[in-house]
């Protein structure tokens, strides 16, 4: 493809018969550490990516929003009904429960024309669905209020359509990962206003490279969906409403009161976040063997408690035949985890640059050039581009 900038000004052009007013980017997300950990208050660490939606806009006179995306239905969105149609998926209702937040919140939302491709895999775990979903909320943030919207702001009203709009439970990292842009570590004990900090990644010899195992999350929202169910109710069993806010001693102590799976998930979520801080200070020393540790001890959790490496037992095309097959192609000397919610999608792969000349072949081989991509972090959330 040209470049996506010039694309996308070309084909609005081409449909809404005029040039459009400006062009946004917004990038997606992918996890560096903290799986499944921000929706029971933990921490993650999270980068913003280069892969990303890419989307020429137009101002109307009128509430329409009038969308043509690459590879999927055109969508016409009437902003003067923003009433939710349950069990709809498509990204008007997204589109909606974004214009709905801000309503509610006392900020103002505005027709457009809106042409957009992606780069991002969809349905993979590279938050395809947040990338979209903080497109939508910098368009009105930009074009009809000023750019004075607080990013955090933006961030839930992502959250918000995604949970209450797209029927998808999720908490704040995919949106935070989004919108801030950098590599940055997440506190959510506070998840009215968690502590967001960037991080330089100090390591110019280690590449992150996303695995897309063909697998997508479309269809899984019940599995998804026990994970956080499980750590509630563990929590729950505890007087608490969130994992964090137990004593991790206690938990670990009584395991007869909980199912296996609460009590396996459970300890995914306090190892997990004992890694986020050693990884936030192996960084800050540069202790590289430290972090790719940190990294495979997450795979490792995930595989053994969390459970969500594969569905139930289908490990061929699972994202664990997918990091087995990396760390052969690294000869262990790497470090790779799933990305995103789980069961299918893709995995972060962190390779030596050693590793690279290896790595690429032999990946390539079982998923395909276009499924293997090396990504760098973006600097910035969803901008104006012109």
């Amino acid at each position: 493809m040209e470049n996506p900038i010039s694309h996308v000004k070309v084909q609005y052009n081409s449909i809404f018969k005029s040039s459009p007013d400006h062009v946004f980017t917004s990038g997606g997300r992918f996890e560096v550490l903290g799986n499944h950990t921000d929706h029971n208050h933990g921490l993650c660490l999270a980068a913003t990516c280069n892969l990303c939606i890419t989307a020429a806009v137009g101002l109307r006179n009128d509430n329409i929003v009038e969308m043509v995306s690459e590879g999927f239905e055109n969508e016409t969105i009437d902003l003067n009904s923003l009433e939710h149609t349950k069990g709809s998926h498509h990204a008007g209702e997204m589109i909606k429960g974004v214009a709905n937040y801000f309503v509610e919140h006392g900020y103002k939302i505005g027709g457009m024309n809106i042409y957009s491709t992606s780069s991002i895999f969809a349905g993979a775990g590279v938050s395809s669905s947040a990338a979209f979903l903080l497109l939508i909320a910098q368009l009105f943030n930009m074009l009809f209020n000023n750019g004075e919207i607080p990013t955090l702001e933006m961030c839930k009203a992502g959250q918000y359509s995604e949970n209450n709009y797209y029927e998808k439970k999720s908490g704040l990292l995919d949106e935070i990962g989004v919108a801030y842009g950098n590599l940055v570590s997440i506190d959510f004990y506070d998840i009215e206003n968690p502590e967001i900090n960037n991080i330089e990644f100090p390591f110019d010899d280690l590449h992150f490279v996303i695995i897309n195992t063909g697998g997508s999350h479309s269809g899984l929202n019940d599995l998804y969906s026990s994970i956080p169910n499980d750590m509630y109710t563990a929590a729950q069993t505890l007087g608490k409403y969130y994992l964090r806010y137990c004593d991790y001693r206690i938990f670990h102590a009584n395991p007869q009161y909980f199912t296996e799976n609460q009590y396996k998930r459970g300890v995914h979520f306090f190892t997990e976040n004992q890694r986020v801080v050693h990884a936030i200070q192996t960084i800050k020393y540069k202790d590289k063997e430290m972090f790719l540790k940190q990294i495979n001890e997450s795979r490792k959790s995930s595989t053994e408690n969390l459970m969500n490496m594969m569905i139930e037992n289908h490990y061929e095309g699972s994202p664990l035949e997918a990091c087995d097959r990396a760390m052969e192609a690294m000869d262990n000397e790497g470090a790779c985890k799933i990305n995103g919610g789980g069961f299918a999608g893709s995995i972060i792969c962190v390779v030596p640059e050693t590793k690279l000349s290896k790595f690429f072949p032999k990946m390539v081989e079982f998923y395909g050039k276009e499924n293997v991509v090396e990504v760098f972090i973006r600097t910035s959330g969803p901008k104006m581009e012109e």
